[in-house]
């Protein structure tokens, strides 16, 4: 059972002589001529709805770059003290006038006269007729 190597090689097969056949019971892999008339029409459809889908992708990305912009508010004009004819604004006036007035020292106890003459109360009076009128607007 001992198999030693030869060095004869297999002798190659020769099939210049022979006629090559086909085997007669096989049904072919593919039908080259219906196969190629089916599918032009299926790609020709194909073609045009990729087109159409491209297209319609095409001008909805379009239409989302054409949105107007918001329009520029325009600035608030304030009136000038002569042009504003509102009762309270007198009082308002007399108020800022009294909070501008102020010692110039820089005294200890002359920026403790100027913090109690603030009259600080007033201020939370007026915030609070603020917020009413802006929640009577909403």
């Amino acid at each position: 059972m001992n198999e030693e190597p030869t060095n004869e090689t297999s002798p190659t097969p020769e099939f210049e002589s022979e006629e090559m056949k086909m085997p007669e019971n096989t049904t072919p892999l593919y039908e080259t001529e219906e196969k190629s008339a089916v599918s032009a029409p299926v790609i020709l459809v194909l073609g045009i709805l990729l087109i159409a889908v491209l297209a319609g992708l095409f001008l909805w990305f379009n239409s989302l770059n054409n949105t107007p912009e918001a329009p520029v508010p325009t600035p608030i004009e304030r009136p000038t003290p002569e042009e504003n004819n509102e009762p309270e604004s007198t009082t308002a006036e007399a108020q800022t006038d009294n909070l501008e007035v102020v010692s110039t020292s820089d005294e200890i106890a002359a920026i403790e006269a100027d913090l109690e003459a603030t009259d600080i109360e007033a201020l939370d009076a007026e915030l609070e007729a603020i917020e009413a009128e802006l929640n009577a607007a909403i």
